[in-house]
């Protein structure tokens, strides 16, 4: 039995004077703060110290909202070319928000959206949301429930259900910037010397192959990470691989890593802070993970459980179709420890 306990509480407002409400889950050691504003994960602290990047005020959620900080992404994580694919023949055409392609569910994903909610036990927030049929370009009327739930052995789990009354195609992600050694949340941001970065974060990655990009667009094919930057699979120091990173890759990663795996029992990665000494390891049940460093919030970085970007444009690419009458059902779990 679990002995989280929950507390909740109107936080601010945003546009059109719509309350957000902050549900704060605890078990003693660690605490995750929700709102209903993108079904957003605000704060998670464990052992006191700040695990991702977060913002003061619901209004800047909304305000920064292209950044999906903390939020859940939908209907469809990552991009998906020239925003538009076909399904059963027919081709849909999508919301095109950025360079000429589909990102992150459009202009008014689900990290935009007020969702409803509502406590379930003592240790379980659920928020619920209907998307209805034709927003951003989609088929169907999608109902989708996320619920986060905090354990007595420092996890976190997040769990993604979905419904469509028309076939669709979907995929769910959390958008959350981690660092286990801290990050610093100040806004805006302090500029100290000793504030917490990446560069003492190790990292590893169940991943022999990631996806092969033409610019930001898969190109269908996967490569081997073996002797590159993006071998993960021992663990390495996230800053000195970055530090090699191809000129085309700009300021970070922005990758997908195709899992060798996808068994909810065995870890998909492990981060560990070499100051802090917390590891943060991740669980799921999707084929891969993204990477992204990009635009370094707070000195952290996301890792995005989901499938591939791109697939409903990609037949070798796990399938993200979703059939009218059938469930979409997922998990993903974050477990904090001091080693």
């Amino acid at each position: 039995m679990d002995h989280s306990i929950i507390t909740e509480e109107n936080w601010g407002k945003i546009a059109k004077n719509k309350t957000v409400s902050r549900y704060t889950l605890s078990n003693g050691e660690l605490s995750v703060s929700v709102i209903n504003f993108g079904a957003t994960v605000q704060r998670i602290v464990y052992r006191g110290q700040e695990m991702i990047f977060s913002l003061p005020e619901a209004r800047l959620y909304q305000k920064f909202s292209f950044g999906c900080i903390g939020a859940v992404v939908g209907r469809y994580a990552g991009r998906i070319a020239g925003g538009r694919f076909t399904l059963d023949g027919k081709e849909y055409r999508l919301t095109r928000n950025l360079k000429g392609n589909h990102l992150h569910g459009g202009r008014h994903g689900f990290n935009t959206k007020l969702w409803e909610s509502r406590v379930i036990g003592n240790d379980c927030v659920e928020f619920t949301l209907l998307s209805p049929d034709g927003e951003e370009g989609y088929p169907g009327n999608l109902n989708v429930s996320v619920s986060y739930h905090v354990t007595d052995d420092n996890s976190l789990t997040v769990s993604y259900e979905a419904h469509s009354d028309r076939d669709t195609v979907i995929n769910l992600t959390n958008h959350c910037y981690f660092n286990p050694n801290g990050v610093d949340s100040t806004f805006p941001k302090k500029q100290e010397s000793d504030e917490p970065d990446n560069r003492d974060v190790s990292l590893r990655i169940d991943a022999d192959r990631i996806v092969e990009l033409n610019g930001e667009i898969p190109t269908g094919r996967l490569l081997p990470v073996e002797g590159t930057v993006f071998d993960f699979r021992t663990p390495r120091k996230l800053a000195v691989m970055a530090e090699n990173l191809p000129d085309e890759s700009f300021s970070g990663y922005d990758h997908t890593f195709a899992l060798n795996h996808c068994d909810p029992e065995q870890p998909i990665a492990v981060a560990r802070g070499l100051r802090s000494n917390i590891t943060i390891k991740i669980f799921t049940d999707q084929p891969a993970v993204q990477l992204f460093t990009m635009g370094n919030p707070g000195n952290a970085f996301a890792l995005e459980t989901q499938h591939f970007p791109d697939s409903p444009n990609h037949p070798k690419f796990p399938s993200t179709v979703l059939r009218a009458g059938e469930s979409f059902r997922s998990r993903t779990v974050y477990r904090f420890s001091y080693e």
